[in-house]
């Protein structure tokens, strides 16, 4: 090969080299510019800016609540997908904020159902850009960066590199998102409040909410689900909810709930026998305001149960996690009517025929009643 012929190769190689340096440096500098620390001043190191970055989403962002809508289990790799819970029944926190760029960070806290019935406690931070669809519309895709922890890892920490695709308005979202490890389709949901304006509103004196103390009592009906691996069911049933509440703080409250309803099982495809399923709980709540009068919660507590036959035989108690989401009207200053979902992870022995296998009736507290505050 002449040398000018070399020496041209060689420069072009030299400026694709020098191309794709840069085009790697720029990919790496907008992946950073996504996380936390995008936020921040330049100046800052990384570990500084992500810190920074926190503070910022914490202090501007607007507060929220997340929910678990569904879980997809494809029939291509789930030969047993009508045994797997696919209602993801949760709550947990969110703090969202929108940057100069239009796109969406999220800083986000959730205990939901998994697949096989026991609690799944998630946290993390999510990046999502966003294209309008018509002036209140967006679509969006990103990735959320977090932890979960599952019963069958063993609760040990499960880091979540995730993509994650949205549809919806600044003030609710639905998204979506793929876990390979397990091979199912996640969806969840979002509602904010414009917590730059709602955190200021007054809680107590000159609010609606100005008394502390609810008393409040609610019709149920307590939804179960696959109670045994082996086909023992338990139905659903309506029942009543009693409960009390009081505020600690602005927005933190401690919630007390007596619950009870009566539910039939069915073995081998015919009612066996009449349980009365009884629960008390206490939980930690945290509050948002939607406006004035009115208020979303989530909450995270413990429980304890007791399932006894009607008519003698059976009694088995448990002790367990519970999850709360839910929202409170206040109509009057002392007036409230209130509705929401308490899910509850009890694990009964010694109640199904075959003998002592685990007893799962996943109850799911879905109320709705009226209350009065002092």
């Amino acid at each position: 090969m002449p040398v000018a012929c070399k020496r041209t190769f060689l420069s072009a190689v030299c400026a694709l080299l020098v191309i794709s340096e840069a085009a790697v440096a720029g990919f790496l500098e907008d992946a950073a510019a996504t996380l936390p620390g995008g936020l921040a001043a330049p100046s800052e190191s990384f570990a500084q800016a992500q810190l920074s970055g926190f503070k910022e989403i914490l202090d501007k962002g607007r507060d929220g609540v997340a929910f678990g809508i569904w879980t997809e289990h494809p029939a291509f790799d789930y030969d047993n997908r009508s045994e797997e819970n696919a209602l993801p029944f949760g709550g947990g926190l969110v703090r969202t904020m929108i940057d100069e760029k239009g796109n969406e960070r999220m800083l986000f806290g959730l205990v939901f159902a998994d697949s096989h019935y026991y609690p799944e406690p998630t946290i993390g931070y999510s990046w999502v850009a966003r294209w309008p669809v018509s002036q209140k519309y967006h679509v969006g895709a990103g990735y959320l960066l977090g932890l979960t922890f599952r019963e069958d890892y063993h609760w040990l920490p499960i880091p979540l590199p995730l993509p994650v695709v949205k549809a919806g308005t600044d003030d609710v979202g639905l998204y979506m998102t793929y876990i390979p490890f397990t091979n199912v389709f996640f969806f969840y949901g979002t509602v904010a409040t414009d917590s730059i304006e709602n955190r200021l509103l007054p809680t107590f004196e000159g609010s609606p909410f100005a008394n502390k103390l609810e008393l409040y009592g609610a019709w149920m009906r307590e939804k179960t689900d696959s109670a045994t691996e082996r086909g023992y069911m338990v139905s659903s049933d309506a029942g009543y909810l009693l409960g009390a509440r009081y505020f600690v703080g602005v927005n933190w409250a401690l919630d007390f709930t007596y619950g009870e309803s009566d539910h039939d099982t069915r073995y081998q495809g015919r009612t066996d026998k009449t349980f009365e399923h009884t629960t008390y709980s206490a939980a930690l709540q945290y509050h948002v305001n939607l406006a004035e009068s009115l208020r979303m919660h989530a909450g995270l507590g413990i429980g304890y149960g007791k399932w006894e036959q009607k008519d003698g035989g059976i009694d088995e108690d448990s002790v367990f996690p519970v999850v709360q989401l839910g929202g409170t009207w206040a109509v009057t200053d002392r007036m409230r009517v209130l509705a929401g979902i308490n899910m509850m992870f009890p694990r009964y022995h010694n109640v199904a025929p075959q003998g002592d296998v685990m007893f799962r009736p996943f109850p799911v507290q879905m109320y709705v009643g009226a209350g009065f505050a002092f």
